[in-house]
């Protein structure tokens, strides 16, 4: 049997020791998930120990790394042995495999993103607005502005260097925002038909919402919240206002699937299959949070 490294924050309430159950059959084969657990201060020894245990441990076939994305890479560089076009670009990494010449990392975010704002916001053009610089947000920046040319992108974030970071991987210009927010301003001032993203892990690893519960989102909006679990504060505020302002709202469930369906096929060595996360989802629409 497979093993997959999973590493998170707190990937002991993380439904994936559940759905990988109901994604055997799919994948063809048997794999369990064994999490680790790194905090979000933590330091580059940290990391770099944690590669060293990957690289030594022969029951695992590599891991998927979620929270720790960006900070992998930038503690641990020099222990992989090849990195994908898009783990440069991207300066992240959510997939390894162990491999006999070493680790093989690969950021598979900006492909599983990119399948789901294909579904969710299909628009050749308009404005994007991306409350948080991280991991996630880089992926979608990448995305959106290597594959639609009349895209708008709009990123809030506290740290200057994050949004400049997303700036330097989208290879376009962006409009920043630095501060500590809340940022009801932006979001009230975004045009109708934008496509609105929490991508600050405010609702999940850190509690509350990167806006307040003023603020008014603009008409037919696409709500996206990056998280399925959790308080989720921002989905709720959204949720609200969804009839009267004609808002579809979506949480991160899709996401989930279509991000460890991605990440899956390059840690076990598996063709790429964009319907794998799809089948992901349908086969695990039970354990989705919130339903019955």
């Amino acid at each position: 049997m497979a093993t997959v490294v999973f590493v998170g924050v707190t990937t002991g309430s993380s439904l994936v020791h559940q759905a990988m159950t109901a994604w055997q059959p799919i994948l063809g084969m048997a794999c369990n998930v064994r999490g680790v657990d790194i905090a979000l201060d933590a330091d580059d020894d940290t990391y770099i120990r944690f590669l060293d245990d990957l690289l030594r441990d022969d029951s695992a076939a590599g891991a998927v790394i979620t929270t720790h994305k960006v900070r992998v890479l930038q503690a641990g560089r020099s222990l992989f042995a090849e990195l994908d076009p898009l783990a440069l670009a991207c300066e992240e990494v959510n997939a390894i495999r162990r491999t006999p010449d070493g680790l093989r990392g690969w950021a598979r975010d900006p492909v599983s993103v990119g399948r789901v704002t294909d579904q969710i916001w299909p628009e050749s053009e308009g404005e994007v607005l991306c409350l948080g610089a991280g991991g996630t947000a880089r992926a979608l920046a990448q995305y959106l502005l290597t594959t639609r040319v009349s895209v708008r992108f709009v990123c809030a974030d506290p740290i200057r260097s994050s949004v400049e970071q997303l700036a330097q991987t989208a290879g376009r210009p962006v409009t920043g925002h630095v501060g500590d927010g809340p940022w009801d301003d932006l979001i009230e001032a975004a045009p109708p038909g934008s496509l609105i993203v929490n991508a600050t892990g405010m609702g999940k690893d850190r509690p509350g919402s990167p806006i307040t519960g003023r603020t008014r989102f603009p008409p037919r909006a696409v709500v996206w919240e990056l998280n399925y679990r959790g308080n989720l504060e921002f989905l709720d505020q959204a949720r609200i206002q969804a009839r009267s302002s004609k808002l579809q709202v979506h949480d991160g469930w899709q996401l989930f699937c279509h991000g460890w369906a991605a990440a899956l096929c390059a840690v076990l060595d598996l063709p790429d299959d964009d319907k794998l996360g799809d089948r992901f989802t349908q086969a695990t629409q039970s354990l989705r949070p919130g339903v019955a």
